[in-house]
């Protein structure tokens, strides 16, 4: 598609304009022009700054204009936001396609409701604000609006020398079809395990000793992956006490280690993560149809899925997180309906329900653009997800969004009372600095101002290993951050 762009800060509209426009078209392939070079039966024009914005959009067997008068004082973000705006209603047009959060493409919605309430306004405002000026459906805004009001409260006391801790698992026993993480099968890569746990505890020692030199305060710590329940029980002994010894956990509010797939869930597992402090975990079934599972590489059946949660049952963690997706290929409303009235019979503390998302990494990634363009039933499961869990006792705390996800659909976690994860609040909400280990882990460090600092390890697991000192050395550029 050609674009041509007659506006001030032309390219400051780029990156917005392609998120819209791959929201309803998945194929396309934007050409950013300042005039058309060759003619196009896909052309968008863009023009702005005579006090009128004019939006322009052109596809085979339709044509449309939108106009917006430019209001006074009009910065780029109030334009990128108006060119968005028209830009949106007229493929909603072209396509019939009906995408609930309207303009907004960020990651973090919630986050926009804080920013909003800080600023004074209600929260009936924001949701106008949503519903205007973004065009979000007012379900989509009245999500954002309770998930605030469940997290309020956590990140009110996060202080400024506050920050969490994240330990990188890159292992898994298979993988899903659908998975783009940074993970590898344990069939490949098991060889490397007893090297990269050598090297993670390495980096463990090194962030505690920052940690405790920059005077920080531990507050959460979470072990992800991968799945971190692919390693035995003694490895997760020594990793555990290697947390236990080195950091300051007087003051840690909870330890969460995602065991993830039901096949990897051993009594000896649990045993090791409960002796090591570990109060929260999850286990991740996605599906509770045994034919989806096989679909997707899923290992495990429905009954594996029973006896890792009631073994998770018999030791005192305080909570449980159930992780299910809806849109995977093969389910069906039915069968989704299904498994979540089981999962909610189980009563867990937690039940997150992802909506399927593939990236270039996926194997299924041949399937995403037929799955992209609004002929999955994603959304009818997604909706009655939130209409069931919320008769169940159950409250959004925290909701974020990926793109290439079907229906561009958002991810939400429910919790029961006050069971929620702080850690998926603070990531989520980029409250306080995250001080990551492991393969393809991430430090981010939030500093006054809103401004936040990222360091990158690197993903694999063999990069990991063989350039490990490089990764200490990036480490040491948290002393130079004013935290």
């Amino acid at each position: 598609m050609n674009i041509i762009l007659s506006a001030r800060d032309q390219k400051d509209l780029h990156y917005e304009v392609e998120c819209i426009l791959r929201m309803f078209l998945p194929d396309v392939r934007p050409r950013f022009l300042q005039q058309e070079d060759q003619p196009s039966p896909e052309r968008l024009v863009i023009c702005t700054g005579d006090g009128t914005d004019r939006v322009a959009l052109e596809l085979p067997g339709f044509a449309g204009e939108e106009r917006e008068a430019a209001p006074a004082g009009e910065t780029p973000k109030d334009r990128e936001v108006s060119v968005c705006r028209m830009l949106f209603r007229l493929l909603t047009r072209a396509t019939g396609r009906r995408i609930e959060w309207g303009v907004l493409t960020g990651i973090r919605p919630v986050k926009l409701v804080r920013e909003l309430r800080e600023q004074g306004l209600s929260y009936r405002q924001i949701q106008e604000r949503f519903t205007g000026r973004y065009l979000t459906a007012p379900e989509k805004a009245a999500l954002c609006v309770a998930a605030d009001q469940t997290q309020r409260q956590a990140i009110e006391r996060a202080g400024e020398k506050d920050y969490s801790l994240y330990i990188a698992i890159p292992f898994c026993p298979s993988r899903c079809s659908y998975c783009s993480f940074v993970s590898h099968s344990i069939e490949k890569t098991k060889k490397l395990i007893p090297a990269y746990l050598d090297k993670l505890e390495e980096e463990l020692i090194y962030t505690a000793g920052i940690a405790r030199e920059l005077g920080l305060t531990l507050q959460t710590i979470y072990m992800g992956g991968g799945t971190p329940t692919v390693l035995e029980a003694e490895q997760l002994d020594r990793l555990l006490e290697t947390v236990d010894r080195h950091f300051d956990r007087s003051r840690c509010r909870e330890f969460t280690v995602e065991a993830g797939r039901p096949d990897t869930i051993t009594r000896e597992k649990l045993a090791a993560l409960a002796r090591g402090g570990v109060d929260r975990i999850s286990v991740n079934p996605q599906t509770l149809n045994d034919r989806v599972l096989a679909a997707v590489g899923r290992k495990h059946t429905a009954a594996d899925f029973f006896r890792a949660y009631e073994d998770a049952r018999a030791f005192p963690f305080t909570a449980i997180n159930v992780d299910l997706i809806a849109g995977l290929g093969g389910d069906d409303p039915d069968s989704f309906r299904d498994t979540l009235d089981r999962v909610i019979a189980l009563e867990p503390e937690n039940i997150t329900v992802h909506a399927l998302t593939m990236k270039r990494a996926a194997d299924m990634i041949g399937e995403k653009t037929a799955r992209l363009d609004g002929s999955s039933p994603a959304g009818e499961m997604v909706s009655w997800s939130q209409r069931a869990l919320a008769g169940a006792g159950y409250r959004p705390y925290y909701l974020y969004r990926q793109k290439s996800t079907i229906d561009s659909l958002e991810n939400v976690g429910f919790c029961k009372g006050d069971t929620l994860c702080l850690y998926n609040i603070y990531i989520m909400d980029e409250t306080h600095t995250i001080l990551s280990v492991g393969g393809g882990g991430v430090t981010k460090v939030v500093l006054p101002g809103n401004r936040i600092e990222r360091l990158f390890n690197y993903k694999y697991p063999y990069e990991y290993i063989d350039r490990f000192p490089t990764i200490l050395e990036r480490k040491d550029a948290l002393r130079g951050f004013g935290l």
